[in-house]
């Protein structure tokens, strides 16, 4: 190849590092192991194929796609030699083998920065000045010449960790006894198959001279050596060939080999199978990798590449009147989670049934174009807010029972119609003319009364039922106290909220099944809750019971509109 020339990057680069196991790490002799090279390109390639956007903070929550913000032509062709994806993978491979990504920044075309020109690292020197600003000292690619930037004109991306909060780590040099085995391995083995694979050999003999003996020596190595492996030959008469050594598989280089693969892996933090190592990838398995690979092993770098980028470009850019952190950098990591194509359709209908997302996002999701129409979003109807249903329960109340209202007016005329307008005595309703009928005023009277009884008894089989259970659960606990000389109830207020919490939640399921206004239907709860609560233990069962009888007629007389008047004086008194 012979030397390198005076201005190439071999002069400026580090010496590397003397591994305990032999060989010399660098990042340039670093990618020449197989687990570290597709280590970095994997992660280069997936971090320069992401797509960078550039979005504006809504005052009000949310964001949107900016557009017009001069930096995202700048990083859609940062130089006049390179692509948005060259450029994001060449700064990528800086941090992963040496730690640290510069790029000069150059203005031009009225732009505090026009153009983006990554540095090589190992011809940046980095200074802490006095005053705690940094200095970069770059050796010019063209003359040799040391030139002098300031903070302001560097973009300095700094990978893994940093010490000193200047330079970051390199994971080369952290990793460096683990590479320097595995180039050793590496090593090993190709020497051993460059031997064609022999193992070194001893010869017992017969009595020879020095002359014979190292005759013998080169013919041996002239025959197993190189290309002359696998001739036929004969040793001298007398002598006994015997091999020497462990072979390949009883010295476990292979094992040995994939250990190594697994350290480098996980300094990189890529699983395996991204490398083609599928030695422990199953098909249950890989899925959750492939998530792994996104969360752990992408996602933190591309945030890291964010955040700077923001602070030196984003921001440099903006417009003179928006706040810092208005505009900011995302590269867009749905792709990395996109699974087949059933499991997104069921992403994209969960997301559009429950309204966060609408129908053409999740086609621009798909690169479908949008459709007139589908801009608008979804709601589920039956996910709401309490105070969404609580309305809308109260408007079906007030609906309802104005139709009832309607409906009690005109049943009345109908039965005032029929029997003259005289009410018939509660107790002479089952009374037949001489011919046997029922008279229509009276029919229609003993059919209201029939479905309102029925409501009410199901009602009020749901009442008895809960305070049953509230009771029972409360001895158990141990929460109810009542003062047998007074028998008013002074139990704890535990269970006395959970019945007072209960007959609230009853009122509304009352005035919408009976028809009735919330107000009834209140007047009937507070009617049987100030009961309870004043009451002796010893009498518990009985008024629960005697609520379990007339509990039904009570409620059926308030949906009945000739007998409400009545029924509502009861509750009152």
């Amino acid at each position: 190849m012979g030397s390198p020339s005076p201005d190439s990057d071999y002069w400026y680069q580090g010496l590397g590092y003397r591994s305990q196991a032999g060989p010399d790490v660098s990042p340039g002799t670093a990618t020449r192991l197989g687990a570290v090279f597709a280590c970095t390109r994997v992660i280069t390639e997936t971090q320069g194929s992401l797509p960078c956007g550039i979005y504006r903070e809504r005052k009000s929550g949310g964001r949107d796609l900016a557009k017009d913000h001069p930096a995202n032509e700048l990083f859609l062709k940062p130089n006049q030699w390179q692509t948005g994806m060259e450029f994001f993978e060449t700064m990528q491979a800086h941090l992963e083998l040496r730690g640290n990504a510069y790029a000069l920044k150059v203005p031009g075309n009225g732009r505090a920065i026009n153009q983006l020109i990554p540095l090589h690292p190992d011809r940046v020197r980095v200074y802490l000045l006095p005053n705690n600003r940094l200095r970069y000292e770059v050796t010019s690619y063209s003359t040799g010449q040391i030139d002098r930037y300031s903070q302001d004109e560097i973009l300095h991306c700094r990978g893994c960790w940093s010490y000193d909060g200047i330079m970051g780590i390199s994971t080369v040099s952290a990793m460096a006894e683990v590479i320097g085995v595995g180039l050793a391995q590496q090593e090993h083995r190709a020497r051993y198959f460059r031997n064609s694979a022999i193992p070194g050999m001893a010869i017992e003999t017969v009595k020879m001279t020095d002359e014979k003996r190292e005759e013998m020596v080169n013919s041996i190595s002239e025959k197993f050596s190189s290309e002359g492996a696998f001739k036929v030959f004969a040793p001298p008469p007398g002598a006994k060939i015997t091999t020497l050594g462990l072979t390949n598989k009883d010295s476990q280089l292979i094992e040995a080999s994939q250990a190594t693969k697994i350290e480098i892996c996980a300094a990189w933090r890529v699983p395996p199978h991204k490398i083609a190592d599928l030695s422990r990838g199953t098909f249950g398995n890989i899925e959750q990798q492939n998530i792994e690979f996104a969360t752990d092993c992408i996602r933190p770098r591309s945030v890291r590449l964010e955040r700077r980028l923001d602070s030196d470009i984003v921001n440099s850019l903006s417009a003179y009147e928006s706040a810092p952190g208005d505009y900011y950098v995302m590269f867009d990591m749905d792709a990395l989670f996109r699974g087949d194509m059933k499991s997104r359709f069921e992403a994209y209908q969960a997301a559009v049934s429950t309204g966060w997302m609408v129908r053409n996002e999740a086609r621009a999701a798909e690169g479908r174009n949008a459709i007139p129409g589908l801009d608008a979003p979804l709601v589920a109807v039956n996910m709401e807010t309490v105070d969404q249903a609580q309305k809308r329960s109260d408007a079906n109340i007030a609906a309802k029972q104005s139709a009832v209202d309607d409906e009690d007016t005109k049943t009345e005329e109908d039965l005032d119609k029929a029997g003259g307008g005289a009410e018939t005595p509660e107790g002479d309703e089952d009374e037949e003319d001489e011919g046997g009928a029922t008279q229509p005023k009276k029919k229609a009277q003993i059919q209201l009364r029939a479905l309102a009884l029925a409501s009410a008894g199901r009602i009020v089989r749901r009442e008895v039922k809960g305070l049953r259970k509230m009771y029972t659960r409360a001895l158990e606990k141990d929460l109810s106290s009542f003062t047998g000389a007074t028998g008013v109830y002074v139990g704890r207020e535990q269970l006395s909220a959970e019945i007072s919490s209960f007959y609230e939640d009853l009122a509304p399921l009352i005035a919408e099944n009976m028809h009735i206004s919330m107000t009834f239907a209140r007047g009937y709860t507070r009617l049987h809750l100030h009961t309870l609560l004043g009451v002796d233990a010893a009498n518990l069962e009985t008024v629960i019971q005697e609520i379990e009888d007339g509990g039904p007629e009570r409620l059926a007389l308030l949906a009945l509109p000739r007998r409400r008047a009545k029924q509502l004086e009861e509750i009152a008194i």
